[in-house]
């Protein structure tokens, strides 16, 4: 049971709509300005307990759009006018922890403290915020018993969770040094503040391992192994020349070091990286970014699961440009992937601080990232205190070229049957799906040119740790469904890796040379007696107009049904399932016919044995929208298609034709809901096909829905019958999304073993 701090009121907001406020301090005023500032330099007060945790109110959202969280501080909640440098830490129980440098709180119409640091727990799309004391005498949230207010305090820096799943809040001691608050702060030290989120309470206050002026936690991100800590010096005003345009101490502020401990062990002994190693010795860190005197601010990085970016609000409060940074590596080198112009509050607020915002915390869109930045004005007028305001930024794509990341099977999968989308790829290449133990195949699943979305079946063997391995050759974002998987020894024999067994482009397994239109391919694959189909990947690249592969064993002959659609695209891919008949115990004879020229590609997934799976003998079209009596699946319809009662799965040949607009289709049991997956995707083409193994109703129907007008034609290829080892999902099960973070968490919603 969570001990929950008592909440004091509830504010929805809903509207616009912004208050008006009387004349307030600016920030950074000196004690005896007149302004109302509460507590002046050095000043002693008595520090609340933990006891004295006081909640100043809870702010429920009408949703989580990045406008709607710039008008958070708008309704002042609990009479908090705003607060700085803000931070965001996703919780394990979904909830998200913020922190805030100084913030203003008003404690009546003429009276405002600054505060050094407050706290807020997100809830959904509610926010409650808490610091200690009370509304008319309010303390820190943290370190409030160490804290002289505006002479000794403590400001927090990043958080990131242990592997104990507590909170570990980094906090830098300043030290005001000048004549009245703000005119010459320095950090002192390093603090760590341990946060609870089972009680919602700090548990412990200590020193971390480097505890020194270097301030290791200014930033904070982990992979799958390591927790990697960013440090900057963060010495601030009346350090040179340029106090009157930047804040920050220039000889420093741009040079950004990094160390980093076993992921979530955050008191053991750091590393620190010297240029070409990780070493005990810290004075032998080096700096990180190349700065080149166009930033000052120092950057603030998370890990996505495929890279590590870096978000920057250049020039301090003057600069007018956001640069983000990607490297491969948490020690760089960072290379600036996007720059953007600097929103600002209001027209005399200056902007600084550009930070991450979690997935959990914002909604976000599709190929974005949402950031926050730090917003004051200093004319004197509290309505933009301290107000962050939150923007979505391209996200870089998830998978960098020539990259590879690890996706864990269901347990005790011989082999899996998976969807896997390549979207929005920056360039022409492909996808191969392999046991991530040995060496990636020459083979491929997936093949893409300019389409926007490409999708595959692939049925996927894992290695004996239960990982598969997806290789992308160029940057793109995946999507991964997952539709069964089969047991060990049963229904399907995968291959330990795919095997190309036909290239017509260099002669592996037939003669150089295209296939003229109208003709068959011919080519042997070895079978063993118990086979009874085998599963091929067939590919069809650069055909000279539009048309159809079909496969099928050529002592059958060849069936009026298609395995592979193709009108303008250079390369097209699809699964095809071919019955070998049981017991010959030779090589099986397998035909492809080409409408058009073409070469063909053909790789060996591997095959179904006669114990578990009944192909039929020539794909049967169980549906054709395009003959008479039939009509278009409406935008968002659904047609149901009669296979046959006592069927385990049903192994499908699905093909949208000429759909109205971009969307996708879906197919699933008639008995279940649309799940939120997909079969095909298309985009701008005529012809999308693509193997489906679908579980039926238990009166024997799977639905057909699209999300855009189209025809749809349905082919059985075989059938899995009740009661064998394969584990057929209800429906498809998306198992990544790496577009909004789905199956892959992480702060940023990205996260998933992932290597070159």
């Amino acid at each position: 049971m969570r001990t929950r701090i008592g909440i004091a009121t509830a504010v929805v907001l809903v509207s616009t709509a912004v208050v008006a406020f009387s004349a307030a301090p600016a920030a950074g005023a000196r004690r005896g300005d007149g302004v109302g500032v509460v507590g002046g330099l050095g000043e002693s007060r008595r520090a609340p307990t933990e006891a004295d945790v006081f909640s100043a109110g809870t702010v429920c959202l009408a949703d989580l759009e990045p406008d709607t969280l710039s008008r958070l501080f708008d309704t002042e909640p609990g009479g908090i006018i705003g607060a700085d440098y803000q931070r965001a830490l996703a919780l394990p129980d979904g909830r998200v922890l913020w922190t805030f440098q100084d913030a203003a709180i008003r404690r009546g119409p003429d009276e405002i403290t600054i505060v050094h640091n407050i706290a807020a727990l997100q809830d959904d799309r509610c926010f409650e915020f808490v610091y200690r004391g009370s509304r008319a005498a309010p303390w820190p949230m943290f370190f409030a018993d160490r804290t002289v207010p505006f002479s000794r305090w403590f400001w927090p820096l990043d958080a990131t969770v242990g592997d104990d799943g507590r909170v570990y809040v980094f906090a830098a001691e300043m030290e005001e040094r000048g004549d009245a608050y703000l005119t010459k702060t320095v950090p002192v030290g390093t603090w760590v503040a341990i946060f609870d989120p089972e009680t919602d309470s700090v548990v412990d206050e200590r020193r971390p391992p480097n505890s020194s002026a270097d301030l290791y936690g200014w930033s904070i991100t982990s992979d799958e192994t390591w927790t990697y800590l960013y440090a900057q010096c963060y010495r601030q005003f009346g350090f040179d020349e340029y106090a009157l345009v930047s804040a920050f101490d220039r000889s420093c502020s741009t040079d950004v070091t990094v160390a980093r401990v076993p992921r979530g062990r955050l008191f053991e002994p750091l590393a620190y990286w010297d240029g070409s190693a990780w070493v005990a010795d810290p004075t032998r860190a080096v700096a990180i970014i190349e700065t080149r005197d166009r930033r000052i601010n120092a950057d603030q990085f998370e890990w996505t699961g495929a890279r590590f970016v870096s978000v920057n609000k250049e020039g301090d409060w003057w600069g007018d440009r956001i640069l983000i940074s990607e490297s491969a590596s948490a020690s760089g080198p960072f290379r600036v992937i996007e720059e953007i112009a600097a929103p600002i509050k209001c027209t005399e607020c200056n902007s600084f601080f550009a930070t991450w915002v979690p997935a959990v915390a914002s909604n976000r869109a599709d190929g974005s990232f949402v950031i926050s930045l730090s917003h004051n004005r200093w004319d004197g007028v509290v309505s933009s205190w301290y107000r962050p305001t939150f923007h979505r930024v391209p996200a870089p794509t998830y998978a960098p070229a020539r990259t590879t990341f690890e996706l864990v099977l269901p347990a005790g999968s011989a082999a899996a049957a998976i969807n896997v989308a390549v979207v929005g790829a920056t360039g022409p290449g492909f996808v191969t799906v392999h046991p991530c133990a040995g060496g990636r195949p020459v083979a491929s699943n997936v093949n893409h040119v300019n389409e926007p979305v490409v999708s595959n079946l692939v049925l996927a063997r894992p290695d004996a740790d239960g990982r598969v391995c997806v290789y992308t050759l160029a940057s793109t974002e995946l999507v991964v469904d997952l539709s069964g998987a089969f047991d060990a020894g049963g229904t399907f024999r995968p291959r330990g890796r795919p095997k190309r067994v036909v290239d017509t482009r260099v002669g592996t397994g037939v003669p150089l040379g295209r296939v003229a239109a109208g003709k068959e391919l011919r080519f042997s694959v070895p079978t063993s007696t118990d086979t009874n189909a085998l599963a091929l990947n067939v590919i069809a690249i650069e055909p000279t107009a539009p048309g159809f592969l079909t496969a099928y064993r050529c002592d059958r002959g060849r069936p009026e049904t298609s395995n592979v659609n193709y009108v303008s695209e250079p390369v097209v891919s699809n699964l095809v399932v071919v019955p070998t008949g049981v017991g010959i115990g030779q090589d099986t004879e397998v035909c492809i016919y080409s409408l058009a020229e073409t070469d063909i590609v053909v790789d060996l997934a591997g095959s179904f044995v006669n114990s578990g799976f009944v192909p039929m003998a020539d794909a049967l079209r169980l549906l054709d929208t395009r003959r008479p009596g039939h009509d278009r699946v409406p935008a968002g319809g659904t047609i149901d298609v009669s296979v046959a009662p006592g069927m385990g799965a049903a192994v499908l040949n699905v093909i949208a034709v000429e759909p109205a607009e971009p969307g996708f289709i879906t197919v699933f049991p008639c008995d279940a809901p649309v799940p939120t997956a997909s079969n095909i995707n298309y985009v701008g083409v005529s012809f999308v096909s693509n193997l489906v193994i679908a579980r039926p109703s238990v009166d024997g129907r799977v639905c057909v829905m699209s999300s855009a007008e189209t025809d749809v034609v349905v082919d059985l290829a075989g059938y899995v019958p009740l009661g064998t080892d394969y584990r057929s999902e209800p429906a498809p099960v998306r198992l990544v999304d790496t577009r909004i973070g789905t199956g892959v968490p992480g702060q940023l919603g990205r996260s998933v073993a992932l290597s070159r």
